[in-house]
């Protein structure tokens, strides 16, 4: 599905890192709404915990426990922008596991304990296929309608690039590996100590691990300025090696609307009618 809408491409230039443009094939339509909020849903949950959670309930019970227990709110501002945010997260995890073939161990969103708010900490983990982790990824994520204002507190107001690549150069500097420790944990509790013994690895030997950083930026595509690109290649990156996909959507604002737009009916429909 994500492979007739989008195309992958890596880009020729002069900067510091590696360029990836992602860009749309076709128009969005019903289908692939459909199948980006089925993504959001089981992003969330596990589809099998909502079967059992909402076992012979009504169809009002289902649309009440998907918009008060499970996706952000949409009243304010402050609601918009975690719903534009987790949105982005998704499409970025479906992206780094099709076009790069990567292995996604978690969706963090499933571990929020508040709906309506972000959740911290590097937005994406990634590694290679394969029964021995040897290559890791670390993301970060920004979905921003107009990538050209910029952000931050006077008189330090940078690109929303350089904003990115600061927050995962601060996750990366710190001297803990908080997500292979909590998927160290979460494995272990589960039961499945093979998996949970690889990622204790990584936490007490992070150094035998080959370290990739990426950085994803979501916009609308008549938004773009290439001086995005080029305040980052200014500032001379720290993380490498670095990698940095744009992805392009036509009226990105409409798109992620009509996604979360009576998302609580696909539920219906994959519960009563599936």
């Amino acid at each position: 599905m994500i492979n007739k809408w989008l195309e992958y491409k890596e880009q020729k230039s002069s900067y510091l890192f590696r360029s990836i443009y992602v860009t749309e094939q076709s128009k969005p339509d019903n289908k692939l709404i459909e199948h980006l909020q089925e993504q959001i849903l089981i992003s969330y949950r596990n589809i099998e915990y909502y079967k059992f959670h909402l076992e012979n309930t009504t169809e009002a019970e289902i649309r009440s426990f998907v918009l008060n227990q499970v996706v952000p709110a949409d009243v304010t501002q402050f609601d918009k922008n975690v719903r534009q945010g987790d949105w982005g997260e998704i499409l970025s995890a479906l992206i780094v596991a099709y076009f790069q073939d990567l292995e996604v161990p978690i969706n963090k969103l499933q571990w929020k304990l508040n709906k309506d708010k972000a959740v911290f900490g590097t937005d994406l983990l990634a590694y290679n296929k394969g029964e021995k982790i040897t290559d890791l990824y670390y993301y970060e994520v920004k979905t921003k309608l107009n990538p050209k204002v910029k952000v931050g507190k006077k008189p330090n107001r940078f690109y929303i690039t350089i904003v990115a690549h600061n927050s995962l150069m601060k996750d990366e500097t710190a001297p803990t590996e908080s997500i292979a420790e909590f998927l160290e944990r979460l494995f272990f509790e589960r039961k499945n100590f093979d998996e949970a013994k690889k990622f204790k690895d990584i936490v007490k030997n992070p150094q035998n691990y080959n370290r990739n950083f990426e950085l994803f930026f979501i916009i609308d595509n008549l938004n773009f300025d290439s001086a995005i690109l080029d305040e980052l290649n200014n500032l001379t990156p720290q993380l490498n090696p670095l990698k940095v996909t744009l992805i392009f959507i036509d009226d990105l604002q409409k798109l992620v609307e009509n996604t979360w737009k009576d998302i609580e009916s696909l539920l219906v429909k994959l519960l009563l009618n599936g």
